[in-house]
């Protein structure tokens, strides 16, 4: 049987492209519209209905260890709603989850052809060249640039945020793609001018990571890089050493040092850690004994501040953990439901004045303690088995396969852990327009994954 399934692979299509570069947020009445709510619906309908029509042909892939784990999730998100004080918020988190759950099974499942696979990457590809060059043209040309944050800045104009619409949420789409367009740049393309291009785009990415200034998204990125190295290190080394490419990092490295901020926002950036998880000696962090240096009074007055406004940063963060550590704490088993986290805050801020930072409702900036504080531990440890089981997905898919087949998946298990631990910093699991993508291009990567190893060992994929 051919594949005929047109109606769900042109709207899988029009996701890919338009999802990353298009935000618009509107109400009709109660209910929110958006790019990816328009669209999710329709590749969910498209998918029905070829199904019935017997146009829609499904992979072998085995992903129901991986929908169960979903189902067990949503079933203890549903009874979390008995503690819920605003149901509506529950209802709408449990209906976003379903939407990701639904598209993720779906393009993950659906038997598309290597000629659809090359028209995803096409789409996927196009949306990723624009967002990116968009970021650089938006710091470049000081257009609707993100002034959040700048107290700790000295020279940057503002903080790109692209088409993502906060820059937290743009560094963690960014180091989600990052390690595949590395990976593809120096290990896969064997053509000088194709590497060089994608090099470009690698380069361009890592540029508007920097340009976010959100310090998690450096560390990430650079933690990123060492994983993906380390996870594919004959093929990275044996390509690496080519001359093109040792310029093209040479010149990269060059371009981001000098960048504004950089020098100081990376000091920052380890000051942060150091206060979060001491490392060193004692009093390695004292700014005071710097290899002997001496430094005049005007520049200490700027380290001093800069350590002071990292430091005020650091303590609020560390309090909004708390908040949903307590909230956890206080509802071990069910939570305070589904959604529930911003209609409790108010609650538990009275209840714990030390935890007030001046805000009537504040995110927790923890995917994790927001899933345990509406959850409870169950809720926390069923929705972490979703993520175990994906990785080992990634990692039994890794065999068998061909040098892309490696690059793909070394590059999607990097970006996921790039994007689990920007999670650690962010709600980032909980905005749509991100985790849709996530979600979204994981699905398709895991099916090409599955079809190119399939190929790779004689066998049919379906």
């Amino acid at each position: 049987m051919e594949n005929n399934n047109k109606l769900t692979y042109y709207f899988v299509l029009a996701s890919l492209f338009l999802i990353p570069i298009v935000y618009f947020k509107a109400y009709i009445g109660p209910i929110p519209l958006s790019v990816e709510i328009i669209l999710i619906p329709l590749v969910t309908l498209a998918a029905v209905y070829e199904f019935f029509k017997g146009r829609l042909r499904f992979n072998q892939l085995r992903i129901w260890p991986l929908a169960g784990a979903f189902a067990l999730f949503l079933l203890i998100s549903l009874v979390s709603i008995v503690n819920a004080v605003d149901l509506k918020a529950a209802i709408m988190e449990i209906a976003r989850y379903l939407s990701y759950v639904v598209l993720f099974l779906i393009v993950a499942k659906v038997d598309f052809s290597k000629k659809q696979y090359m028209g995803f990457f096409k789409a996927f590809g196009a949306a990723v060249i624009i967002v990116g060059l968009f970021g650089v043209l938006q710091y470049i040309f000081n257009f609707s640039l993100n002034k959040a944050g700048l107290y700790a800045l000295q020279d940057a104009k503002g903080r790109v945020d692209s088409t993502l619409v906060n820059p937290n949420y743009f560094s963690a789409y960014l180091n989600f793609i990052i390690p595949t367009l590395l990976l593809l740049s120096v290990v896969y393309l064997k053509n000088r001018a194709a590497q060089l291009f994608m090099f470009a785009i690698y380069a361009i990415y890592v540029i508007d990571v920097i340009l976010t200034y959100t310090r998690a998204a450096w560390v990430t990125m650079a933690c990123a890089f060492i994983l993906a190295v380390i996870l594919i290190p004959k093929l990275f080394f044996k390509n690496v050493i080519k001359p093109h490419i040792l310029i093209s990092f040479l010149v990269l490295f060059t371009v981001v040092f000098f960048m504004p901020d950089f020098q100081s926002r990376t000091s920052s950036a380890l000051y942060a850690i150091e206060k979060l998880i001491p490392i060193g000696s004692p009093g390695a962090g004292d700014n005071g004994d710097l290899a002997g240096e001496e430094i005049d009074e005007e520049d200490q007055e700027e380290i001093d501040e800069e350590d002071s406004t990292t430091n005020k940063a650091v303590v609020s963060r560390i309090t909004l953990w708390k908040t949903g550590w307590y909230m956890l704490k206080d509802n071990p088993v069910l939570g305070v439901g589904m959604g529930n986290y911003y209609a409790r805050y108010k609650d538990y801020v009275t209840k714990y004045p030390e935890l007030d930072i001046g805000h009537d409702s504040y995110s927790v900036h923890n995917s994790y303690l927001k899933v345990g504080a509406e959850t409870g531990f169950i809720g926390l440890v069923s929705f972490l088995l979703i993520y175990i089981l994906y990785f080992l997905m990634i990692i039994k898919l890794y065999f068998k396969q061909n040098v892309l087949g490696k690059v793909l998946s070394v590059g999607l298990f990097a970006g996921s852990v790039c994007y689990m631990v920007q999670n650690l910093s962010n709600n980032l699991i909980f905005i749509p327009q991100l985790n849709v993508i996530f979600w979204l291009v994981a699905g398709l990567m895991l099916a090409f994954l599955y079809r190119n190893q399939q190929e790779h060992m004689g066998a049919k994929p379906y």
